[in-house]
């Protein structure tokens, strides 16, 4: 039985976010071998906070839909504070610079720096150099916690469309979201600047 548009958008809603938890996930990991302060943690701190964050910012799903899938899932409430942390991180400091501090915080981050000399200064700015090991702890609790929603949501799905989705031939395929007559499922064929990988 070939899925409902709206089971497409909820199979496309999970599986993104389930795939982000994980990559941000890996991500935290790599942090403990990093070398500290380096060029290398600074971009690994940002993948990771990017990626834990996309479930909980809103993006398009439909030409007349944004979502953002698990805005409304609350965290645990003893990793409620990261989590919170981790969205202000993103939104504040890493996806964008604001000057304005994030609501829960007094101070922002975001601060020109003069570094005055003799005869002259020069102007800086601050960035994430570090992600204390309790920090990334209590990330990667939280990223379980929402990859194990994402499942137990994709489950049913999986459980109903099997064996639509079994009658395809072994290969890798795109899920489109899509209306009948359309094909809901097809091959699909990286595209040069794709690079991707199926996670």
């Amino acid at each position: 039985m070939r899925p409902t548009f709206e089971e497409l958008k909820t199979y496309w809603l999970f599986a993104y976010s389930r795939s982000s938890l994980l990559e941000a996930d890996e991500l935290l990991k790599a942090m403990e071998t990093a070398t500290p302060r380096s060029i290398a943690l600074r971009a690994i701190i940002s993948a990771a906070v990017v990626a834990y964050a996309r479930p909980f910012t809103k993006f398009q799903v439909t030409n007349g839909q944004r979502v953002a899938p698990l805005e409304n899932i609350p965290p645990p409430p003893q990793l409620a504070e990261f989590h919170q942390d981790a969205l202000d991180l993103r939104n504040k400091m890493i996806g964008h610079k604001d000057a304005i501090p994030a609501e829960r915080h007094t101070t922002s981050p975001n601060v020109v720096l003069v570094h005055i000399r003799f005869r002259t200064f020069e102007l800086h700015t601050t960035t994430i150099e570090e992600m204390e090991a309790e920090t990334r702890n209590a990330l990667r609790a939280l990223c379980a916690y929402f990859v194990a929603h994402c499942e137990r949501k994709l489950r049913p799905l999986t459980r109903a469309h099997f064996s639509e989705v079994m009658r395809h031939g072994p290969g890798v395929y795109e899920m489109v979201i899509s209306e009948p007559p359309d094909d809901w499922i097809r091959p699909f064929r990286l595209r040069p600047l794709d690079g991707g990988r199926s996670a």
